[in-house]
């Protein structure tokens, strides 16, 4: 009886750590947040800014913040895939995936492992909240 529920035990103790580990990892969390108002504010006084957007090109294309850039998340970025991304200016990435920006997250992860220095990342709800906002699309 008690091996039966220590293996249980083990068991669900392994689904935890298998469901919460990647969750917790997805949102970089030490990577700074910006809000949609205060990215708008940076658009109105036009700011010299990188707005990335790392959903697919199919959903950039359907609509997204105007001036962004398409850049879909890709899972390993390399120096050859940011030649056209100046590294001397301040970055927003977005997407649309929910609390934890998961791709957005990753993205301004791997651009700062690539040597970017002033990336952020756009807080939930990031499109869907820009959108609602009524704030321009293109």
């Amino acid at each position: 009886m008690r091996r039966g529920l220590a293996k249980v035990l083990f068991i669900a103790l392994g689904l935890l750590w298998a469901l919460g580990a990647p969750a917790a990892y997805a949102g970089h969390p030490d990577i700074p947040r910006i809000t949609n108002d205060e990215l708008k504010a940076l658009i109105d006084k036009k700011a010299d800014i990188v707005i990335l957007d790392a959903q697919l090109k199919s959903i950039y294309d359907s609509g997204h913040i105007k001036g962004a850039l398409s850049f879909p998340w890709k899972a390993d970025l390399t120096d050859s895939d940011v030649t056209e991304i100046p590294k001397d200016k301040p970055i927003v990435t977005y997407c649309d995936c929910g609390p934890g920006e998961t791709d957005s997250s990753d993205l301004a992860f791997q651009l700062l492992g690539l040597g970017f220095t002033d990336v952020k990342i756009l807080l939930n709800p990031a499109i869907r909240g820009w959108k609602k906002s009524g704030y321009p699309l293109e």
